[in-house]
């Protein structure tokens, strides 16, 4: 299988054909007119659009009333597609975008057949400023620094990314009066958007973007399986079970490792994003007791416990020697390849391992999920669920019509799977950009490809779908996805902060991790002692650590007030 193949195939898995995952939204009539800034302390279930999930075609494998577990399509509905936006949403105006993207550049309009029809669904002439990925971050800065603000601005949900609240309570719409509530029926496909990703468009209790959703399984503990299997083993059951596993397939002479994870604060050895701080049940980046009171991972004594476990594994030699270099992409090619057994990566861009596309191996690769444990073995498993939203579309002050407009573009792009709409943004033109393949699924062309690239349609940087798992390359592998999540979701647990916010953590917090995260890395990797964590931890509070935490209980007492 060569490349191009493979990410097709991995697209094939979430709504819109692409590896971030997304979600759609449903709405009441909006105001005539904005009213005034959202009064603070408004409890989030105000707050928050009103959630209604779309009926479309009928799935083979349902999904849960609670969204954790997502619908998943053995074929492709061609028979069912619907219609969710019955007019064009838009005036005939020019519409500037920002989208972003690791495709490379698309043909020009003249020659963009997907473009183009896009453009007349929409009855809007769309003019896409495209950033790619890797540049995101200082193009970002650039555009909340410009005085020529495009009309709708993706941006990504992450400490590098800052949004600067003066920014947004200057130059952005509070869409609040517009999604609140029942406002949001108005657009029905946003409002079929999860409300877990809306918590995270908050900003100082107001709604100021539509979210990118991702559905919260973003982290996943894999392994080999045919090498338990070829040496006896089981999964493992309890952190020291793990250690005597990873001991017994662990073998550097034939350049194979236990396991690997990449370099940086935000991961330290996977104690950070979820694998070993939820073994030994620290924080999901932050907890809030029964008082409001906030804690960060960094600060428990549970993730002290996590952190020198994780260095125990690095001195036993089980750790891959690349850890420190590898990124997220470099260390799964080496994981498919086998270099090491045991990894903890993300769903979005990873392909069903153990389907028809692994590599040749003998034995042959079967890569599949290991099921969560607790340290002891004993008590309850917990697995940390992922953040709510790849990031949010920001639309800028406007009139009251155009705003209106402009969501309405948005409820147009987070059409659903199955959809009129979602197959436009998703595979492009019919005899164009793609075909109906002999079981009615449809494969996109060499046109296709070029237009909507081999990472999924950039479209998709502004809004998504919820998330639905289909894959024309193997049938099978929306119902074993579906089957970790049945095995995830009763054992999920939210990062606390989600909804709240601190004007603190927005400027400081990629700096303020990259000394702590980057001290714990440090000391898992045997460069330095752990003696030096307690002053570690007392330099992060005293550096803005303990000013975030209070804001963060500020804005948590004022979400759940009422």
């Amino acid at each position: 299988m060569n490349r191009r193949q493979l990410l097709r195939w991995t697209a094939g898995l979430v709504p819109g054909s692409i590896a971030l995952q997304v979600l759609a939204a449903c709405a009441p009539s909006a105001p005539t007119a904005p009213s005034a800034a959202q009064p603070r302390g408004v409890p989030l279930a105000k707050l928050l659009p009103a959630h209604q999930p779309i009926q479309g075609p009928s799935p083979e494998l349902p999904g849960s009333a609670d969204g954790l577990v997502n619908p998943a399509w053995m074929k492709y509905p061609r028979a069912s597609v619907f219609q969710s936006v019955k007019e064009p949403p838009g005036s005939g105006a020019d519409v500037t975008v920002t989208l972003q993207t690791n495709n490379p550049p698309w043909p020009p309009f003249e020659q963009n057949a997907q473009w183009q029809a896009l453009n007349k669904a929409l009855n809007a002439r769309l003019n896409p400023i495209v950033i790619p990925f890797a540049d995101f971050d200082q193009k970002w800065a650039a555009i909340q620094a410009g005085s020529d603000l495009p009309d709708m601005m993706c941006t990504i949900t992450r400490p590098s990314t800052p949004i600067v609240p003066a920014f947004l309570e200057a130059k952005c719409t509070d869409l609040t009066p517009y999604l609140a509530g029942d406002a949001v029926r108005d657009y029905p496909n946003l409002a079929a958007i999860p409300t877990r990703a809306w918590k995270s468009a908050l900003v100082n209790g107001k709604i100021y973007g539509v979210p990118i959703p991702l559905a919260p399984y973003f982290w996943w503990f894999w392994v080999h399986k045919e090498i338990l299997d070829q040496a006896g083993l089981r999964f493992p059951t309890s952190a020291a079970e793990f250690k005597e596993t990873a001991i017994k397939v662990n073998k550097p002479r034939e350049n194979t490792w236990a396991i690997a994870s990449e370099g940086g604060s935000q991961y330290a050895f996977s104690t950070v994003n979820g694998l070993w701080n939820s073994v030994f049940k620290a924080p999901n980046y932050w907890a809030v007791d029964a008082d409001g009171k906030f804690s960060y991972v960094f600060e428990t004594p549970e993730y002290r416990q996590a952190m020198l476990y994780a260095a125990d594994l690095f001195k036993a030699g089980l750790y891959h020697p690349n850890s420190l270099q590898y990124n997220t992409l470099s260390a799964r090619t080496d994981f498919m390849g086998r270099k090491m057994i045991f990894r903890f990566d993300g769903l979005q861009a990873s392909p069903y391992w153990g389907g028809y596309n692994a590599p040749p191996m003998d034995p042959p690769s079967l890569i599949t999920l290991v099921p969560p444990f607790s340290a002891d073995g004993v008590s309850k498993a917990v697995y940390y669920f992922g953040r709510p939203n790849f990031g949010i579309t920001l639309i800028k002050k406007a009139a009251d019509a155009r705003v209106k407009e402009l969501l309405r573009i948005l409820n147009f792009i987070a059409a659903p799977f199955g959809s009129v709409e979602q197959q436009l943004i998703a595979y492009g033109v019919e005899g164009k950009d793609f075909t109906y393949d002999e079981r009615d699924n449809p494969v996109l062309t060499d046109q296709g490809h070029a237009e909507i690239g081999n990472f999924g349609s950039a479209w998709y940087s502004l809004t998504r779908p919820a998330t639905a798992y289909y894959s024309p390359a193997d049938p099978q592998a929306p119902g074993v996805y579906q089957g970790y999540e049945k095995l995830l979701a009763p054992l999920g647990v939210e990062d606390a902060s989600i909804g709240t916010f601190s004007p603190t953590f927005a400027s400081k917090g990629t700096i303020l991790l990259d000394g702590i995260g980057g001290a714990a890395q440090d000391i898992i990797a045997g460069r330095r002692s752990s003696d030096e964590w307690d002053q570690v931890v007392k330099d992060w509070q005293t550096n803005g650590g303990s000013q975030i935490k209070s804001e963060l209980a500020a804005s948590y007492a004022q979400l759940t007030s009422g």
